[in-house]
């Protein structure tokens, strides 16, 4: 089952002709706003608007000023109406409710200064996605063109007059009749925004409440501010509608959601929806997915990272029924440690809820799945989460290995910490019967980071035909000692001495004059064939003079 709950931020201004020019600009800027159902009243200052009816496309209101009646009228939707100061806007309109917004002028710096420029009469200037042109200059006028999304339009300036192009803005601040004019570009300040929803768990028990949190961000004023909450089913939503203005920096709108349905996922939608000082619309959207247990549900619980040698797993198990309840429990301890099977019947009482835990021990450090526990009742079924727990600790692969020299043996022993820990470790090699210790020690003691190695060497005297494992002890920062241990080294790892051949070269009379006789013919090939190059040189260069 899946339930839609709609968010809508909607932040809107009520637009009158601008009338300043620069970084800023004078608007109407929302003051207060409020949602009005059917013969209510929302009041701002010494003025208040009722409502008596209302459709999908519009509301007829009635405005009072100082108790007075001044109007009885038909909005449509995002319909303004100046009165006095105060100007009144329909921003939404259905058949459960209006939202109403009282603005007033004001002014706000919306435009972002981008650099001055120098216009040349006969050039062509380009800014963002418009170009600007020189058309004609008067007496103390200048007319220019703008190009702007595909639309062509000459407006005439004089100085320090201005004109708004969509989302740019030309001040000109210096006309000069030789054809040079000065301009000041701005560029329009689109308000951003970020929002969030946001709740206590994922994961929640059919008779609970949901506390939803809804979260807005920005660094710009945003205006006013909608949210309505809906869903597809008859959900319960306090309060259901929330409404908001001069939103700077974090706000949160709290809402709640009752009578949740059992075994299911609901899904919270955010649609936001900003409009800025000229009414430009900006559309973001959130969401976030809860689960609903069953009746009888089960939730498992373990330590997220832990560097502990026992790992503790918690099964919790309610009973949000209203009924006394036998329930059957079976959880596959982990996946990837030495398969267990644990099984437990309790009886729990309606509202009530009870735990029950055991303890694993992984051997390495990693990342261990925790398979899906599962409770069984009138022929009902409800599983858990599944769940990942990362075990940190040191870890030693230690390697042994051995070389017998004439009448020694040496021994080497590297030791790895291949944990992501740190460990304090001692080695204690056993020697053999009947092999004395020739150099070295075969106990080694010292600190190995995680990722780091040691190693260490020693020799007895004559050649074992097998070495027994090496063992060591090591402890991480928390005090946990644990053992490791080196492989054995037999008859068939064990090397010999590498040896260099010395045998001397043992030649006869015959092999030694052949040697000679072909040293004689290459040397005298070597000198024949340089005595005739140099002849051959001697010879060009007579015949050259």
């Amino acid at each position: 089952m899946n339930i839609k709950i709609i968010i809508c931020f909607i932040v809107i201004i009520c637009f009158f002709p601008s009338a300043s020019f620069g970084a800023t600009e004078k608007v109407w800027s929302a003051k207060y706003s409020g949602i009005i159902r059917p013969n209510q009243t929302v009041v701002f200052e010494n003025y208040a608007v009722k409502v008596t009816a209302m459709n999908n496309t519009g509301s007829s209101i009635i405005v009072y000023r100082d108790s007075v009646q001044l109007e009885k009228k038909d909005f449509i939707i995002n319909e303004f109406k100046k009165y006095d100061a105060v100007g009144i806007t329909l921003l939404e309109a259905n058949e459960v409710y209006s939202w109403i917004a009282f603005s007033k002028l004001e002014e706000r710096d919306i435009w972002i200064p981008s650099g001055q420029r120098t216009l040349k009469w006969g050039e062509t200037y380009s800014f963002e996605d418009a170009s600007i042109e020189i058309d004609g200059l008067g007496k103390d006028t200048v007319n220019l063109t703008v190009i702007k999304n595909n639309t062509n339009k000459t407006d005439v300036f004089t100085i320090n007059g201005f004109n708004n192009y969509d989302d740019i803005r030309i001040v000109v601040t210096d006309i000069n009749r030789t054809g040079l004019i000065g301009i000041e570009l701005f560029k329009y300040r689109v308000p951003t925004f970020e929002a969030n929803i946001n709740t206590d768990k994922d994961e929640y028990f059919p008779d609970e409440t949901i506390s939803v949190s809804i979260n807005i961000t920005s660094d710009e004023l945003l205006n006013i501010a909608s949210i309505s909450l809906d869903g597809d089913d008859p959900l319960q939503f306090r309060p259901d509608v929330f409404t908001a203005t001069g939103i700077n920096g974090t706000r949160s709108f709290k809402s709640q959601i009752n009578d949740l349905p059992p075994n299911s996922t609901i899904t919270i939608h955010g649609k936001i929806e900003v409009r800025d000082f000229h009414n430009n619309v900006t559309f973001a959207n959130v969401r976030k997915e809860l689960s609903i247990t069953g009746i009888i549900s089960i939730i498992k619980r373990v330590q997220e990272e832990t560097d502990d040698e026992k790992v503790l797993v918690e099964l919790l198990i309610y009973n949000s029924g209203s009924n006394r309840t036998f329930i059957y429990i079976h959880d596959n301890v982990t996946e990837g440690i030495n398969p267990d099977q644990k099984d437990w019947n309790i009886e729990l009482e309606p509202k009530r809820s009870t735990n029950v835990s055991y303890f694993i021990s992984p051997q390495k450090p990693g990342v261990y799945q925790l398979a899906s526990a599962i409770a069984k009742w009138n022929g009902e079924i409800s599983a858990s989460n599944k769940l990942k727990t990362t075990v940190h600790m040191p870890y030693l692969s230690i390697v042994k290995t051995a070389l017998n020299n004439k009448s020694t043996t040496e021994v080497e022993l590297v030791v790895r910490n291949v944990g992501d820990r740190p460990a304090i470790v001692i080695v204690d090699d056993t020697i053999p019967d009947g092999f004395p210790l020739e150099s070295g020690s075969p106990i080694w003691s010292g600190y190995i980071d995680s990722g780091k190695s040691a190693n260490f060497m020693y020799s007895l005297k004559g050649n074992p035909v097998s070495l027994p494992p090496a063992n060591a002890t090591y402890r991480d920062i928390r005090g946990t000692v644990r053992q490791a241990r080196s492989n054995a080294v037999e008859n068939n790892e064990i090397l010999g001495t590498k040896k260099v051949d010395t045998t001397p070269i043992n030649a006869g009379w015959y092999e030694i004059m052949v040697f000679m006789i072909s040293s004689f013919l290459v040397i005298s090939g070597i000198i024949g064939s340089m005595a005739f190059s140099a002849y051959l040189i001697t010879k060009i260069r007579t015949r050259s003079k």
